[in-house]
């Protein structure tokens, strides 16, 4: 398989005013070419975080985070939620609040103009439904806020105030996080928006985390999805509520993401491609990188040099581009289309052709 090349530019680890420790903590990751240095490195970094957590030191975190080249950002992650979800040697604790997010993707289509609420009116029923499915494993002290909440909100919560609520024996604070950002309904056409809501559950500090144990989506997500699709309705609309599994804060972060990019493109992909077959037969495609920071996906018809379209995929730092490639080409061999070529340079953004083009909305 052609690799695209990463269009995303290096971080500036000099602006970055990286804490020392943390500093090193990274270079040692970056250096580690074995699974069990890498290990062993993420354990190091896992520890340094927890202690600037405990010391409320957010801004030092941030500015690791704002380095970490994209090769290195899921081990960032991984350490991040670690030092908030899990203790120590040192800490005395016996019980700890494991937050979470469940990201919740929305489709919409049929309604120009209001928005779908914000809040979801009864969440209990939503616990209930995850609960009777094992969402979480065989933790069942949890709740739910119900507030649905966008991009923007979710990533400026501080971690130090997430290390702090996970060690204060309780779950109000976790499911208390987020305030509700309405969803709004601006075109007819079909969107696809992205909500995370915020939970807690309560376990021993020593017990496996709910990403250990957590069953899978397709035991729960149906009936969430009805559940929610009854109570945040609205009249003429088409609303297809997708959740996707809970999962610590950052890491959900940056699972939201991609699935909103990859459900985005997923839309795009199918309908195009039967408009293509029924008006100038079988379409072929191309993969380029954008100095944007996008993956671009070029459809057109040899037969109708006129006819193109061509969607983008949104890289941001904790993506992984090899599976954004790989997601990208077996959604195009599924739909049968095997003329699929690889630009092998990074390429100037363009305007995108707008003819079907999906809306992927970050508000």
């Amino acid at each position: 398989m052609a690799a695209l090349p990463d269009p995303r530019p290096a971080p500036d680890r000099a602006a970055a005013a990286l804490d020392p420790v943390l500093a090193e903590r990274l270079a040692a990751l970056a250096a580690a070419s074995w699974q069990h240095e890498r290990s062993q490195a993420t354990a190091a970094l896992t520890k340094a975080l927890r202690r600037r957590l405990a010391a409320g030191d957010d801004a030092a975190v941030r500015a690791l985070l704002a380095a970490v080249p994209p090769a290195d950002a899921p081990a960032v992650v991984q350490a991040l939620d670690a030092a908030i979800l899990a203790i120590d040697d040192g800490e005395d604790v016996a019980l700890l609040a494991r937050l979470f997010l469940l990201p919740v993707l929305f489709v919409t289509a049929g309604v120009a103009s209001g928005a779908v609420d914000g809040a979801v009116p009864q969440i209990a029923e939503v616990v209930e439904a995850m609960q009777r499915a094992a969402a979480l494993g065989p933790v069942d002290a949890f709740g739910l806020g119900n507030a649905l909440a966008a991009e923007v909100q979710v990533a400026q919560v501080g971690p130090s105030r997430l290390f702090a609520l996970a060690r204060s024996l309780g779950t109000q604070g976790g499911t208390d996080l987020l305030t509700p950002d309405a969803i709004p309904l601006d075109t007819g056409q079909e969107q696809v928006h992205l909500r995370w809501l915020a939970g807690a559950a309560v376990t021993p500090a020593h017990a496996p985390t709910f990403v250990e144990t957590a069953g899978q989506v397709g035991r729960w997500g149906m009936a969430v999805s009805r559940t929610l699709a009854q109570q945040l309705g609205v009249p003429g609309l088409s609303l297809l509520p997708l959740p996707r599994a809970p999962r610590p804060w950052f890491a959900a972060l940056a699972d939201g993401r991609f699935a909103r990019e990859e459900l985005g493109f997923n839309l795009f992909a199918t309908r195009e491609i039967r408009r293509f077959r029924a008006e100038a037969g079988d379409p072929q495609a191309e993969l380029s990188a954008r100095d944007d920071g996008s993956v671009r996906i070029d459809l057109w018809s040899p037969f109708e040099p006129g006819q193109r379209v061509a969607h983008a995929w949104r890289l941001d730092a904790t993506t992984d581009l090899v599976r954004v490639e790989v997601s990208i080409r077996d959604l195009l061999r599924d739909c049968r289309v095997d003329a699929i070529g690889t630009v092998d340079r990074v390429l100037p953004a363009e305007p995108l052709p707008v003819i079907g083009a999906v809306d992927l909305l970050r508000h």
